[in-house]
């Protein structure tokens, strides 16, 4: 049997501003000494020919460089003639025929030909001061090393790119990066790796370029998202890993999925919709009263539990901490799965008998919501006219608002479970809410679904069951479409407690085993108050709308059947 494993390197070094020069024997060093190592494929950050943070568009136009004819290109391409390697890096191109300045990334093959070029899609704020927005899709193109995607830096903040490449095939996505902040690196990487299931190689700078500081942080992730390499930060130096391309081919989770075919295509058509026909356009326009746009949210970690438990709870314990917590002053509370069922992994019977109380869990319930004028999000099962549904149920101050069917199903609830097929976004007197259930929140293309639809807060009923789901998706699914996310996970799973609230913004500390340290308790809750006009303001940074500035026109592999 033959094996595709070759040794990549990622590159942490930084180029200086105009100095071709200088870059071209930086980049010759590099190559030199990875090879010496055994990488076949070599990873340079963002810009590497010319440095980044320009003087104005005429500067960059000064020093911006043709593929065909630019020096730091030339060199790239003899050596990796030279030394029969790949190399990727990020150039500042000059495209003589569009007449326009792109913030490029170039893979060159074994014999110096340019095997895959790129352009950055998802400019920061200084990017757009001289750069041209991308114009040439998600590319991957095989190689002898296996298929490889190209991507730049805050690129890897949209979802959706990497998603695109993913679905294309693409088993190594190379990431020339310019990182700000360590989170793009520690959370970000991994996590796109993890939840496309690809190997990332991702190269960046570390040292400062006038006013920005780049802490460092290249790294080689796995398709599961651990980290295989690492440079430390504030060094600069090489990070060398054996990739397995053929490791990108398992997908699964859990027992019995798979994430990427679970995907539901057919449910996320919004996501290929202009900006301009979409709910979330123009939504941080519209006004809202300062004293009425702050909810107060708590997720409630509490579920009846099997007889003998270590900690034991009866539906009764289950709804007095919901009033408990309603009388604190919560105004949206959610329970985990299946709150009202023994175990979090359920029979086709014991799903019967759970829809079979539907009346007799809501009623208490909706009595609370109706007493303390809140929202409590009841996850459970229910039956329809095709069959049962895992269902959240939304009860508001006077009565119910709406059901959430859920998407995507474990394997062990498409033995009785009929899928939703739509992610309802509902008014609420505590905001826009939306709901994804479980699994669906490992597809981001749920949240991005819900955040498209304008929703301000989305509850996450959990049963979580690998750490990397709370671990590396829950801060991402709420930065990367501003909302506040409220996951509830029960204690009686192969991945108990750490329920805990998100903001929009995230955490300063981008650990979240730091920033919330996870409780295993039953009957934890954990409350946040949650400011509406923070969910409805779409940009990262100025300029840098988080759907404004997408480019739907490159996204058709999602919503492609």
């Amino acid at each position: 049997m033959t094996t595709r494993r070759f040794r990549a390197a990622a590159v942490q070094t930084l180029a200086r501003l105009g100095d071709f020069d200088h870059n071209i024997a930086l980049a010759t060093r590099y190559v030199e000494d990875a090879v010496r190592q055994g990488a076949e494929l070599i990873v340079f950050p963002e810009c590497m020919d010319t440095g980044y943070l320009f003087d104005s568009p005429e500067h960059a136009r000064s020093l911006a460089e043709t593929i065909a004819e630019g020096p730091f290109t030339t060199a790239l391409s003899r050596l990796a003639r030279l030394h029969h390697v790949y190399i990727a890096s990020g150039i500042t191109e000059w495209d003589p025929a569009k007449e326009k300045i792109f913030n490029t990334g170039i893979l060159y093959d074994r014999e110096g030909r340019v095997a895959c070029h790129y352009h950055k899609q998802f400019l920061a704020t200084h990017d757009q001061n001289w750069f041209a927005f991308g114009e040439r899709g998600c590319p991957v193109v095989d190689t002898d090393l296996g298929r490889i995607g190209l991507l730049i830096c805050f690129d890897g903040r949209i979802p959706e790119i990497f998603r695109a490449m993913t679905l294309q095939g693409a088993e190594v996505i190379v990431d020339m990066a310019n990182f700000f902040a360590m989170d793009q690196a520690d959370m970000w990487g991994p996590a796109r790796a993890y939840e496309n299931g690809v190997w990332l190689v991702a190269a960046t700078k570390a040292g400062w370029e006038r006013s920005i500081y780049y802490p460092g942080g290249s790294m080689i992730v796995d398709p599961k998202g651990r980290v295989h390499a690492k440079v430390p930060y504030d060094t600069h130096g090489l990070a060398i890993a054996e990739v397995d391309p053929d490791a990108a081919a398992d997908k699964s989770i859990y027992a019995g999925n798979d994430k990427i075919a679970d995907r539901r295509p057919d449910t996320y058509g919004l996501m290929a919709k202009p900006y301009a026909e979409t709910p979330v356009c123009g939504i941080a326009d519209v006004p809202l009263v300062p004293s009425r746009s702050v909810t107060k949210v708590a997720a409630v970690q509490m579920h009846v539990t099997c007889p003998g438990a270590a900690e034991t709870a009866t539906d009764a314990d289950v709804i007095d901490m919901v009033d408990h917590t309603a009388k604190l002053g919560a105004k949206v509370l959610v329970l985990p799965e299946y709150a009202f069922a023994e175990r979090a992994i359920l029979t086709a019977a014991e799903a019967g008998r759970l829809a079979d109380r539907e009346a007799a869990i809501l009623a208490p319930l909706d009595r609370i919501a109706g007493a303390y004028r809140c929202l409590i999000a009841v996850p459970t099962v229910t039956r329809a006219a095709a069959g049962l549904q895992v269902t959240t149920v939304l009860l508001g101050p006077d009565g119910e608002i709406g059901r959430y069917h859920k998407a995507h199903l474990t394997a062990e609830e498409r033995v009785w479970a009929k899928p939703g097929d739509a992610y309802p976004v509902f008014d609420t007197p505590f905001g826009r809410i939306g709901v994804m259930s479980g699994y669906d929140a490992v597809f981001p293309e749920t949240s991005r679904c819900l955040a498209i639809a304008a929703a301000d807060v989305v509850l996450w009923p959990a049963s979580l069951r690998e750490p990397f789901e709370r671990e590396l998706l829950a801060v991402p699914r709420a930065e990367d479409n501003r909302v506040a996310v409220v996951l509830a996970n029960r204690v009686d799973t192969a991945y108990p407690g750490g329920s805990l609230v998100v903001p929009p913004t995230g955490f300063p500390q981008w650990d979240i085993n730091v920033a919330a340290p996870r409780v295993t308790k039953l009957g934890a809750v954990m409350p946040k108050h949650i400011d509406l006009a923070v969910c409805r303001q779409k940009q990262m940074i100025p300029k840098v709308d988080m759907f404004a500035n997408r480019l739907v026109d490159t996204y058709a592999p999602i919503v492609a059947a």
